[in-house]
């Protein structure tokens, strides 16, 4: 009887082992690769910035011969302000909207008269003086992305408040005051680094353009020369890198972005 089961059994593993060589090998499945998920730039913004400026004025005197009223020795001033924004991701595209507040925190720029000739056609003893106080901008801005890292071109409406004087040199009096806000554009570029999901750091470049605009002096007034002679039309021009540092939320997320490169 022992020997018949044990006989029965050799039997039974030598087919298990046919029918097993018969079978067709398994083909190995290659791994899933999760997709790649990078940094998303859509959302709202905020910030601050801080840097440079630089600026000069230029135009004519119109009430009298048309001699030329500059301040073009391009002054330098502290430039800073706040700043906020709205975006959208594509790809690895970005297209955005930023408005904008800036002062700047300078003196006036001054450029002696030289008589006749020259950038400033005071006689010589007084100066011509002007000076940008704060920059308002709203525009768009068009990005391309890498992960966390993104540059950007930006333009759009640009706003200037001028003031412009005469400086009596000898004395460090003034005379023949006047402003205007100024109307303009801008555009520049820029590079942008997410170093946490919500914070980001930058640097900033911005070129400005501001149309022309009279500058009168109050004529009631003592300090202002009689006739009017020293009213003139101004336009300013004005270049500015910042740095920058903005908070990032996203109120509408739609999922990851993943990476197309």
């Amino acid at each position: 009887m022992k020997k018949l089961v044990l006989a029965a059994s050799i039997l039974a593993a030598s087919a298990a082992s046919a029918f097993a060589a018969d079978m067709p090998a398994r083909i190995a499945k290659a791994p899933v690769v999760p997709p790649v998920v990078v940094y998303d730039w859509s959302g709202i913004y905020v910030g601050g910035a801080v840097g440079g400026a630089w600026h000069d004025t230029a135009g004519n005197f119109f009430n009298a011969p048309p001699f030329l009223w500059s301040t073009g020795n391009s002054d330098t001033a502290l430039i800073y302000g706040g700043f906020a924004g709205i975006q959208k991701q594509w790809g690895n595209f970005v297209l955005g909207i930023e408005g904008g507040y800036n002062a700047l925190d300078n003196g006036f720029n001054t450029t002696a008269g030289t008589g006749v000739l020259g950038a400033c056609n005071l006689v010589v003893g007084l100066s011509c003086q002007s000076r940008v106080n704060d920059i308002w901008y709203i525009g768009g801005r068009v990005g391309y992305a890498w992960n966390r890292f993104m540059v950007y071109g930006q333009g759009g409406y640009a706003q200037a408040d001028i003031d412009t004087q005469v400086l009596i040199n000898g004395t460090g009096l003034t005379a023949d005051h006047a402003g205007a806000s100024h109307g303009g554009w801008y555009a520049g570029v820029g590079f942008e680094y997410a170093v946490l999901d919500n914070l980001i750091l930058g640097v900033d470049y911005k070129h400005y353009e501001f149309d022309s605009k009279q500058h009168n002096c109050n004529l009631a007034l003592i300090t202002c020369t009689a006739g009017g002679v020293s009213f003139r039309n101004v336009d300013a021009d004005v270049d500015a890198v910042m740095a920058r540092v903005s908070y990032k939320f996203n109120p509408w997320p739609t999922g990851p972005v993943v990476a197309r490169y």
